[in-house]
Parts: structure tokens; C-alpha cells; sequence
């Protein structure tokens, strides 16, 4: 009895002065969590295309709803609400936990406006600049 009492008693103040920060098996379970959790993002990115809009949860927890600019190989261009203006901002796939097509009946009426907005303002920009540069070519031709 007194050898299990010493036993346990080393044990316990080798675990207290040196301590126990992770564990190899509870490392792997997590490693695996996360190449699954990635797998999954990646999934849902190949339904995807400009323009969709969707719901974003990053890894620290954080939703907030967007509309896909651009899917690169390891990021994600998006446009989203922040405060009263719209943002673009480039999140890595490694910080997104999930990602899943939204609605545009569940966003916000301010952030359909404002993502709305942003796009039209967009899109007549390009027309603008196309329209400059066929304008420039036209003259440079005569």
C-alpha cells in the first residue's frame, strides 16, 4: 500500500512542477477535426461562385454574412457589412470554420442594401471604364 501511495505521490508532483500542456492523442483528434472541418469549407467553396451570398462562421467563432468577389486557393474575397459601409475583405480558408450558401431573405435589410449598393456602383464603374477605353481607342484610330 505504501508503494502506490509513493508511486501516485511522484507522479503527481512530477505532473505538478513540469506540467501537462497537450497530449499527443488529444493533438491528433484535433488535427483531424480540423482537416475535416477544412474539407468541408472547401466543399461548400466548390458550389460557389461570384456573387453568392453566404454565411461565414470563422474558427474564433464569428458569423457574419457576405457576397463572394473572388475564391482563390487558399482565401476568399468577400464583400460584407461593416457598420454603416460595405468592405472587402480576404479571409483565409484556414479561419473559416464553415461556410454555407445564405438567403437573401434571412440577411438584413441594411446589409442587402448597402451589398447592393456596392454592387451596382461596381458594375456601372466597369461600364464606365469600358466605355473610356473603346471612347480613347475610337479616337486614337481616326
Amino acid at each position: 500500500m505504501k508503494r502506490v501511495l509513493t508511486v501516485v505521490l511522484i507522479a503527481t508532483l512530477t505532473t505538478l512542477m513540469l506540467g501537462v500542456d497537450t497530449t499527443s492523442w488529444a493533438q491528433g483528434r484535433d488535427e483531424k477535426k480540423r482537416e475535416k472541418q477544412q474539407a468541408a469549407v472547401a466543399k461548400a467553396l466548390r458550389d460557389m461562385h461570384r456573387g453568392t451570398t453566404a454565411t461565414v462562421e470563422r474558427t474564433d467563432g464569428e458569423k457574419i454574412d457576405v457576397v463572394i468577389e473572388e475564391i482563390r486557393a487558399q482565401e476568399v474575397v468577400v464583400m460584407r457589412q461593416q457598420r454603416d459601409h460595405v468592405v472587402t475583405e480576404i479571409i483565409p480558408i484556414a479561419d473559416i470554420a464553415k461556410i454555407e450558401k445564405a438567403s437573401l431573405k434571412k440577411m438584413s435589410m441594411t446589409s442587402k442594401v448597402l451589398i447592393g449598393t456596392a454592387v451596382a456602383v461596381g458594375v456601372l464603374f466597369v461600364a464606365a471604364l469600358a466605355s473610356c477605353a473603346s471612347a480613347s481607342g475610337a479616337t486614337t484610330r481616326s
